[in-house]
């Protein structure tokens, strides 16, 4: 790190004219999640306590390029404890960051962003599926290593990036997913709108069976807030979740699963009911197959939740009080169900600073 630093000042000085100046950082977030699943002896999702605190910071270089362009250079660290784990200190230092991000405004309220390298996925802006990642997900794996470009207007915003997240070695599978989000806003009540992922599943030394894994997520939402007292969004979300699955040793023909997802919000300023629903086919075909590695493939493979695997309901109360503009707080009481029944509950507080 002391290295990186000194590269850095080296280099607000190797370029003489050029108008850079030192930019820094911290991100904060803490995660709390208490799963209890015994009534359902844990069909889906085991009864555990996710609790971890996660502090990012970082530093690097920014100049100016005209009057709404802006070019930063970074690095930082991610120092994540999981509390009461017992670990080292020096195990809390997970993973370094070093990434290019360019910021652009031009035209009338339009905006273009990108990033390469190692970039903190809170860059990303879209809205993805809970099939395509899991909350644990989003919070362990803070960090996506490839490009992610972003374009943003009045009525249409797009995103496309690619993760890259193993090299091919004795142990390692080499594997990388290719995502993209958008939304369209038809009217002042109607948006359209779509998720994507394209994860290839690729082979290591010891494990040669190459797998697809793709979902592709087109919706439509309607708000009906604007038209009703009281609420400050009253929504319904409906889309598709159409898959392609294809294990190129186990089966000679792909699996197309598919099936459809709604959402609905009802909320009154920072209090919330959401409910989500999927009622479809089992999207994660090869969930529990044996893995040549050594036990399933499960969430290597599959790293939305555990749950899309025919008719399934969330629902949630969400309060989510407005304290400071850089600091978000959430309080989430979810109830899990299924065909057969209730399965179990959550109980989640996430709290994220940026500076």
């Amino acid at each position: 790190m002391r290295r990186l630093l000194l590269l850095l000042v080296l280099s607000a000085a190797a370029v003489p004219g050029l108008a850079q100046k030192f930019v820094y950082g911290s991100y904060f977030d803490y995660y709390f999640d208490n799963r209890e699943f015994d009534r359902s002896h844990e069909k889906y999702m085991e009864s555990e306590t996710l609790h971890s605190v996660l502090v990012a910071p970082e530093i690097g270089l920014s100049f100016k390029q005209g009057e709404n362009t802006e070019h930063r250079v970074l690095l930082g660290t991610d120092v994540l404890k999981d509390t009461g784990s017992g670990s080292k200190p020096s195990d809390a230092f997970r993973e370094l960051m070093i990434y290019y991000n360019i910021r652009s405004r031009f035209g009338t309220n339009r905006s273009f962003e990108a990033a390469a390298g190692v970039f903190p996925r809170r860059l990303l802006g879209g809205s993805y599926s809970r099939a395509i990642w899991s909350d644990a997900q989003t919070f362990y794996d803070m960090n996506m290593e490839g490009v992610l470009l972003k374009y943003g207007a009045d009525r249409f915003n797009a995103e496309i990036g690619c993760d890259w997240m193993g090299m091919y070695s004795a142990d390692r599978r080499e594997r990388f997913q290719i995502f993209s989000s958008g939304e369209w806003k038809v009217s002042g009540w109607l948006s359209a709108g779509w998720g994507l992922s394209f994860y290839h599943y690729a082979t290591s030394a010891v494990a040669h069976n190459v797998i697809d894994n793709h979902l592709l997520n087109p919706w439509i939402k309607a708000d009906a807030a604007g038209y009703v007292p009281f609420f400050t969004e009253l929504s319904l979300q409906a889309g598709a979740l159409a898959g392609y699955q294809r294990s190129r040793e186990i089966d000679a023909d792909p699996a197309l699963p598919a099936g459809a997802e709604f959402i609905f919000r009802a909320a009154r300023k920072s209090l919330c009911l959401q409910s989500s629903l999927y009622a479809g086919d089992d999207l994660y075909h090869y969930y529990d197959y044996p893995a040549p590695e050594g036990g399933n493939y499960g969430a290597d493979l599959y790293p939305g939740e555990n749950t899309y695997h025919g008719f399934y309901n969330r629902s949630e109360l969400i309060w989510t009080p407005r304290i400071t503009k850089k600091l978000a707080l959430q309080i989430v009481a979810a109830f899990h169900f299924d065909g057969s029944g209730y399965l179990g509950c959550q109980q989640v507080v996430r709290l994220k600073l940026g500076l």
